[in-house]
């Protein structure tokens, strides 16, 4: 008994996290991707054939901190016109098993986004006060579908095993959405919201998904579990400004890929074993060339590597967990929209020596918040 008891803490863990994945870090728009929920209690890790799981999840951050490749920009906050974000999202997740190792999963997210940044007026042009003011997006988001298979029979696998997955993310959530943005003659006039906040990228995408586990030291788990989201479409078709000379096609906004990698620990303690404790190094982001379609529109790339704790805890069928991931490296990389802005600078320079770097800049959350519940209808209920 101690050891299903073991085996379901570490699935309810792995499970748990995989639909916290990946959360927005700010100005570089990390998509939530949502999966599966969080196992509730039965005699094994698995959703067995016929059984029923819903749960949501919601998250927090906020974004304030800027940086240009992992050089922070401070001079933001002395200045007093640095971009901040907050972004609220709660997914509602339900997963059926349709044998004992194949599990069907449904996420639908909604989130509720505010960008704050800064203008200077006209009539304020000569002591460049800045006014500060904010923009909206809200709605559903971009809805994913997934299957996840157990490599392994969990019926015989106490010690590890691999769940391998594909997803589907549908193009759900707006892309376009506007809101009333201040302008520099004092009045407000409906404006396309930065990519940062949309709830979608526009794009139909799919993804390869792995989680595992393996047993290292009686209730000592390490286990893993990642993610990449291929997303062919080259933009989405939203217009994020006039275009430069020489420079068509960048300023549209893309539809980019996604990333998203975590590896830890993890201790189960309690006489029941129903309380789980861990610690993870996580990594996310968007990369600045798609895998899969053209590189023609505008993207902030970027990544964050953090280190993250957690805790979850199950009560009969009924379960919590609360992650916090804290970034401690930030990187804002070159996109392909800054290196044809560079090339394009260079090719008027004779002078090596003047040659220009181009890099956009980001801004970042330090952390995140992640709190998540989960409840199984299990049709053999001989363990709850």
């Amino acid at each position: 008994m101690k050891r299903i008891i073991s085996i379901f803490i570490i699935a309810l863990l792995l499970t748990t996290t995989i639909h916290l994945q990946s959360t927005a870090q700010g100005c570089v728009a990390v998509r939530q991707m949502g999966g599966l929920g969080a196992m509730s209690p039965s005699g094994s890790y698995n959703l067995s054939k016929g059984d029923f799981q819903a749960g949501t999840n919601y998250r927090y951050f906020h974004s304030w901190r800027h940086f240009v490749g992992t050089d922070e920009q401070p001079q933001r906050q002395v200045l007093g016109n640095a971009v901040n974000i907050y972004s609220h999202a709660v997914d509602l997740n339900l997963s059926y098993g349709l044998t004992n190792r194949l599990q069907l999963n449904v996420t639908l997210p909604y989130v509720h986004n505010e960008r704050s940044q800064t203008l200077t007026l006209n009539k304020d042009s000569a002591s460049k006060k800045l006014t500060r003011y904010s923009v909206f997006a809200q709605g559903i988001a971009d809805a994913r579908l997934g299957l996840n298979y157990w490599v392994t029979d969990p019926a015989a696998a106490h010690t590890g095993n691999l769940m391998i997955g594909f997803g589907l993310k549908l193009a759900t959530g707006s892309h376009n959405t506007t809101d009333n943005a201040l302008q520099k003659d004092g009045t407000t006039k409906s404006a396309v919201n930065d990519q940062a906040i949309q709830p979608g990228d526009g794009g139909v995408g799919f993804s390869l998904e792995f989680q595992g586990f393996k047993k290292i030291y009686k209730d000592i788990y390490g286990f893993a579990n990642g993610y990449y989201l291929f997303n062919p479409r080259e933009s989405n078709g939203t217009y994020k400004s006039a275009a430069k000379a020489g420079l068509a096609g960048y300023n549209i906004y893309a539809s980019p890929d996604q990333y998203f990698i975590r590896a830890g620990f993890m201790a189960s303690v309690l006489k029941a074993k129903t309380l789980t404790f861990s610690l993870a190094t996580r990594m996310e982001g968007i990369p600045a060339y798609d895998i899969i379609g053209g590189q023609v529109a505008y993207r902030r790339p970027g990544y964050v590597v953090a280190v993250e704790s957690g805790v979850s805890y199950r009560m009969g069928q009924h379960s919590i967990s609360l992650f916090v991931p804290y970034n401690f490296i930030k990187n804002r990389t070159q996109s392909a929209a800054d290196k044809a802005d560079q090339n394009l600078q260079n090719s008027k320079i004779s002078d090596a020596s003047k040659l220009v770097h181009v890099q956009g800049d980001a801004a970042f959350a330090d952390y995140s918040i992640s709190l998540g519940y989960s409840y199984r209808f299990a049709k053999n209920k001989k363990h709850a």
